[in-house]
């Protein structure tokens, strides 16, 4: 995943002006795909250089919050282990939550047989048992960071998708406006002028 950020991120740096030349697919179309592209092919270096520097800062942005979100997961699970004595082969997500809010594995369970929730009753190879509450809560603080650097990442792509958007309608509506605008050059009593005109 992170190899393939940093291949698009490259991409869009170099690639832009190199098929900015194809005007074979529309500009709009071309913005879908590499914001700003259309905008390069429509000669609105400008235009093109605004969109390319947000895509470049919103997936530098989302690399990072996808990356410290891993790296405090393996210490939140590293800190269970050595102060709840987890393992954290094949445990899910929910597990993580579970031990956050309760100091042991019996007490979850009893818990949970109480409110008759048989499904959610672990066996003994999910066994934990926090050395104090201070630990558990410490725990749960790291792993609420975590989920939080994942999310804003969830956000972050969601920002992304909506630059492709806006860069798509730009392009769209600067390419009508090239093809509305006329203009027109002409000699007058040996004067040489230049006409603009604007369909609407």
């Amino acid at each position: 995943m992170l190899k393939k950020i940093i291949f698009i991120i490259i991409f869009l740096a170099t690639t832009n002006n190199v098929i900015a030349i194809n005007r074979t697919i529309h500009p709009a179309v071309k913005s879908v795909f590499i914001p700003g592209w259309g905008e390069s092919s429509l000669s609105k270096a400008s235009h093109s250089r605004l969109f390319n520097l947000i895509e470049l800062t919103l997936w530098s942005t989302c690399l990072g919050f996808y990356k410290f979100s891993s790296h405090q997961k393996l210490q939140y699970q590293s800190y269970a282990a050595k102060y709840a004595g987890t393992n954290r082969k094949n445990k899910s997500h929910k597990y993580w939550v579970d031990i956050g809010n309760y100091l042991s594995l019996d007490s979850h369970n009893a818990e949970h047989l109480r409110w008759r929730q048989t499904d959610d009753v672990y066996d003994y190879n999910y066994n934990w048992n926090w050395q104090s509450q201070q630990h558990m809560k410490k725990f749960e603080n790291m792993r609420i960071r975590s989920d939080k650097l994942s999310k804003y990442g969830e956000y972050t792509i969601g920002l992304i998708t909506l630059n492709h958007i806006i860069s798509a309608i730009n392009s769209l509506y600067l390419s009508r406006l090239n093809d509305n605008i006329k203009i027109y050059s002409y000699l007058e009593k040996n004067e040489f002028k230049i006409h603009f005109g604007y369909d609407f």
